[in-house]
């Protein structure tokens, strides 16, 4: 597996050590998520380009400043969507998951590309609300909820889903977004205080793209 884009574009790290629970997002659809998530504001200017991507003679000015986001990459495995997002000027990222495995490679992962200080690894069970007691009220601008494709699809794997989104409203920041993947044909149950899901398939897999409302 690899970073795609930004700062660490083309490094690549650990994946997991199997996708029993979940397949491995594609580039292609981790690059359209990106996109998607850049093209609805989610995501700022890249705050220096990539030289492969841009012709250093219309390389704008950097911005004066630029309020760096936060990132929650929940059932994150070995940290696909979050180290892509540190790698595209995200300021700070926690990860989620029980699973000692990923959370080993994850470990090395952010150590290997120097992310380390950057973020931080919370051990738990992404179900169980006690540990968004560790995340700061309000600070999360994007959000990726990745979860087993098995809890997805049960419906009280859908129920449980779906607290766990009303619950993620007290450390989402009024202008959040919330991704979701899961298997092509299933659709993540509305939430209040969620506008959404948007979804768009791709083969297997579907992400589907909520926004927090106001108020």
């Amino acid at each position: 597996m690899r970073i795609i884009a930004g700062t660490h574009r083309g490094r690549r790290f650990l994946p997991p050590i199997d996708e029993k629970t979940t397949r491995p997002i594609t580039d292609r659809v981790k690059q359209s998520l990106f996109d998607r998530l850049w093209s609805m504001g989610a995501l700022p200017e890249p705050a220096s380009p990539d030289p492969r991507d841009v012709d250093q003679a219309d390389t704008p000015e950097p911005a004066e400043s630029q309020e760096p986001f936060h990132v929650l990459d929940i059932f994150c495995g070995t940290g696909s969507l979050g180290l892509e997002a540190l790698s595209r000027e995200a300021g700070y990222c926690v990860f989620v998951d029980q699973d000692r495995e990923a959370v080993r490679r994850l470990e090395q992962n952010l150590t290997d590309l120097g992310l380390a200080d950057r973020a931080r690894i919370v051990k738990a069970g992404a179900l169980n609300p006690i540990w968004l007691a560790q995340v700061t009220p309000e600070s999360v601008g994007l959000i990726f909820l990745d979860p087993p494709y098995a809890l997805s699809e049960d419906e009280q794997g859908k129920q449980d889903l779906a607290g766990l989104m009303t619950n993620l409203l007290k450390v989402a920041a009024p202008d959040c977004m919330l991704t979701c993947r899961t298997a092509t044909g299933v659709t993540p149950n509305p939430v209040d205080g969620w506008d959404g899901p948007i979804s768009h398939a791709y083969g297997s897999m579907t992400l589907h793209f909520f926004t927090r409302l106001a108020g």
